[in-house]
């Protein structure tokens, strides 16, 4: 079936829609993917400040005495 014939059969409106939603799908799939590099980003940020500050803590905090 060509694009022509389902124009007739349903209108070019309708296939301008379906083109209109394919185009508004694949757009919302490009903006995905800044805000999914800003999340990595903010993860690899929080983990290296994450592992930093347990490590100045980790330091400071003395050794239990042996017992045994």
């Amino acid at each position: 079936m060509s694009v022509f014939e389902i124009a007739r059969e349903h209108g070019s409106w309708r296939l301008a829609g379906f083109a209109l939603a394919v185009l508004l799908f694949l757009a919302v799939g490009l903006l995905r993917w800044p805000l999914l590099l800003a999340a990595r980003v903010l993860l690899v940020v929080q983990s290296g400040l994450d592992a930093r500050i347990t490590a100045s803590f980790a330091g400071a905090v003395p050794a239990p005495p042996e017992t045994g």
